[in-house]
């Protein structure tokens, strides 16, 4: 039976152009893009401005040696 270990990665708004790089990275460990979601931030008020997405989170996974 095959045991696996998992890691995050959580990427802001403003780190998205280092996103792909980060993902060859992990690539090139053995990680396997398992799930992705946005995190959005939304402002509650009186005014309300809406959702507005400020990051990517990422999980991985890969075989446990």
């Amino acid at each position: 039976m095959t045991k696996w270990e998992y890691r995050t990665l959580t990427v802001s708004r403003n780190e998205i152009n280092k996103f792909l790089d980060r993902l060859n990275i992990l690539g090139e460990e053995g990680w396997e893009l398992v799930s992705s979601f946005t995190i959005k931030n939304k402002s509650v008020g009186f005014f309300d401005s809406g959702a507005e997405t400020s990051g990517i989170v990422s999980v991985f996974k890969r075989p446990k040696e």
